[in-house]
């Protein structure tokens, strides 16, 4: 991978999720992170096992998802040793990462002005969880819960559900590898004193993206559907196969009609009901009994071969051990920290290449 960032040195005081995510991902693309943990315990999350995990396991495997490439540093912030080696150490960093309250930033020497006056080089991203409140706790789930996102998921009729993973935390962690990076960009450009604040619930409203517009152009308050789109049909809609689930994107009438040729039924394409988007949109119970009925005569494998040999968009439903099984690309993505933790996902999915010759990063 490119170490574009090598030379960059990051501070990283937040704890549980999106920072040391954030971390972790510049950490992959060069930066040296350092993680500031408080003895004896340390980040919150090193205890947040599965009924699964080894107890006597140093650290979870949630920690592990977030932490990876960092140097750790044990202190007590809170004493005036480590408030000292706090002010020294962001005189040696580029970038420094926190989640600290309104009342800690007094505390440890952090409020944004002050911090700019004594430290202009630095580029300072701190998380809170609601901008409208920045004392108040915030959990993902929470902020799931306030941004719409849980009243959205699970079945029509269903209680709202909170996505599988901690979602706002993730989104949050690209806003502040933006921000970093927007930061850094500035700084060479002669700017200093660089400040952002990111918030979950913010991160959660930015990613509402067409939900929300749905709303605000038109009036329409969106409920739970499970996993179905509530604009396009066949889309999000799942295709029983012989041994488990499809999920369809049929995004055109011209993908639809492929659909149906490939099923061996090419005159569904014209019929009344399912010939617009709009009509199989209002007919969408029909269409799916339909599909389904010539579906689940053969296997996921079967369909998934036949769909892309003739370019059909869909995508088989795959468990964790799928998803991660050998030589798959879920495998390819996974990382290798030197701690003895294990393998987990690359918080970077991608890979930058520089290709013009004569012109390499140095």
């Amino acid at each position: 991978m490119s170490q574009v960032l090598e030379g960059v040195k990051v501070l990283e005081l937040a704890s549980v999720l999106a920072g040391p995510l954030a971390g972790t991902a510049l950490a992959v693309r060069g930066a040296t992170v350092t993680k500031v943990e408080r003895p004896p315990h340390g980040d919150v999350t090193r205890t947040w096992k599965s009924a699964e995990e080894p107890a006597d396991r140093e650290a979870s495997a949630y920690y592990a998802s977030a932490n990876a490439g960092k140097r750790v540093v044990w202190r007590d912030l809170a004493s005036a040793e480590g408030r000292k080696w706090l002010e020294a150490s962001l005189a040696e960093h580029d970038v420094v990462l926190h989640n600290f309250k309104g009342a800690d930033l007094e505390k440890f020497g952090m409020e944004p002005e002050g911090l700019a006056l004594r430290h202009s080089h630095l580029v300072n991203v701190r998380l809170v969880g609601f901008p409208g409140a920045p004392e108040r706790l915030a959990y993902d789930v929470v902020v799931q819960a306030e941004t719409g996102f849980m009243s959205m998921n699970g079945e029509p009729g269903s209680k709202p559900l909170r996505m599988p993973v901690a979602l706002m935390d993730v989104l949050a962690s690209h806003q502040i590898r933006t921000a970093v990076l927007e930061g850094l960009l500035g700084r060479s450009q002669g700017r200093t004193g660089a400040y952002a604040e990111v918030s979950l619930e913010g991160s959660g409203l930015s990613a509402l993206v067409n939900q929300s517009t749905n709303y605000l152009m038109n009036g329409q308050v969106p409920m739970a559907q499970g996993s179905i789109h509530p604009n396009i049909a066949p889309y999000g809609d799942l295709m029983e196969c012989a041994d488990g689930w499809m999920v369809l994107a049929v995004g055109s009438d011209r993908q639809f009609a492929g659909l149906c040729s490939v099923l061996g039924h090419a005159e569904w394409a014209d019929r009344p009901d399912f010939r617009t988007n709009v009509e199989r949109l209002r007919n969408r119970e029909a269409l799916m009994t339909a599909l389904n009925g010539v579906a689940s005569s053969r296997t996921r494998a079967h369909w998934d071969a036949v769909f892309q040999a003739h370019g059909i968009p869909a995508g088989v439903v795959r468990r964790m051990d799928e998803v991660f099984a050998p030589g798959s690309t879920g495998e390819a993505t996974l990382i290798v920290d030197e701690d003895g933790v294990g393998r987990r996902p690359s918080p970077v999915a991608y890979q930058m290449h520089w290709l013009q010759t004569g012109n390499a990063m140095r």
